[in-house]
């Protein structure tokens, strides 16, 4: 039971939040399919930025430990907080690119209406 506890709790906020948006906020059903493939494009960008900081962070490491005398810890990258600021990184990354004119921006979404 303990194993189906986190994806259960999401599940119930989830629909929680579903409900207040149709009710409360008065959102569209049919955005929500867009919404969920921006969440997964953002998540994607995320996990890109994950992948660089702990590569860079790791070569760093060892650079370090060959450049100096004292023992560097890779275990200094094992940190939660990473995670979340390589999703930070990927929300500002992908509002900036949002802005921008070009196919993905809303600068072209701008001119083709």
């Amino acid at each position: 039971m303990e194993e189906l506890f986190l994806p259960l709790l999401v599940a119930l906020t989830s629909v929680g939040a579903y409900v207040v948006g149709r009710l409360v906020l008065g959102l569209s059903p049919r955005a929500l399919g867009p919404a969920v493939r921006h969440a997964l494009e953002v998540t994607g960008l995320a996990v890109v930025f994950l992948f660089a900081n702990l590569s860079i962070g790791l070569a760093a490491v060892l650079g370090a430990r060959a450049l100096s005398a004292r023992f560097i810890s890779v275990y200094i990258l094992n940190d939660a907080s990473l995670i979340a600021l390589s999703a930070l990184q990927a929300i500002v990354v992908d509002w900036w690119w949002r802005s921008a004119p070009g196919p993905r921006g809303e600068g072209a979404r701008q001119r083709s209406t």
